[in-house]
């Protein structure tokens, strides 16, 4: 926790939990990875109670799990933070906002369709959401690179260039990126042990 942050002031209830992933999710445009920096800025940055680390763990998790990235994102900081209680509120804060601007959408359907103001916000916020997908890449890949640490940069490159080149489905390099990291680890755990 940032000794900055007074804890008892700050501490993650629930019904700041529920309010934390509630804005955090009414301003998350562009699919799940804008959650990222918008989540260490809140869950790190602000309140201290996870690390960015801790967050970018989560989120790796999350992103290999089935479902909503930012769903699961949310879930794991409240479980993590308050148990099943803290995952629930942040479940219902994270799913809530997106749920009623669909619902709201689908009844003003053919005005929201028509409407060249609506157009253009949804376009202006699209290049702001690419913007700030941008930034959690950047964030992300510095947090690989300053852990200086050959093996993770190996496979981050290879990953991208087994996507971004060789147009293999996702999940081809997740799943051989977690096999390496297993058989690193343990190669590293059996030198330890020897």
């Amino acid at each position: 926790m940032n000794p900055a942050i007074n804890s008892a002031q700050f501490s993650p209830t629930l019904p700041r939990l529920f309010g934390t992933a509630f804005r955090l999710s009414a301003f998350t445009f562009g699919g799940g990875y804008v959650i990222v920096p918008l989540m260490e800025r809140q869950f790190s940055e602000k309140y201290g109670w996870l690390s960015k680390e801790e967050i970018h763990n989560q989120i790796a998790i999350a992103q290999s799990a089935p479902g909503i990235l930012a769903v699961n994102a949310a879930l794991m900081a409240g479980f993590q933070l308050r148990g099943l209680a803290g995952a629930l509120c942040c479940l219902a804060g994270t799913v809530l906002p997106p749920f009623a601007t669909i619902l709201g959408v689908y009844f003003a359907y053919a005005q929201f369709a028509a409407n060249e103001w609506v157009r253009a916000a949804l376009t202006g916020m699209g290049i702001g959401a690419a913007t700030v997908l941008v930034d959690a890449v950047i964030g992300l890949v510095a947090g690989i690179i300053k852990q200086k640490n050959v093996f993770s940069v190996c496979v981050m490159a290879l990953a991208f260039a087994s996507i971004f080149f060789l147009h293999l489905p996702v999940w081809i390099p997740l799943l051989s990126a977690a096999v390496a990291g297993i058989i690193y680890c343990g190669t590293k755990q059996a030198h330890r042990i020897s």
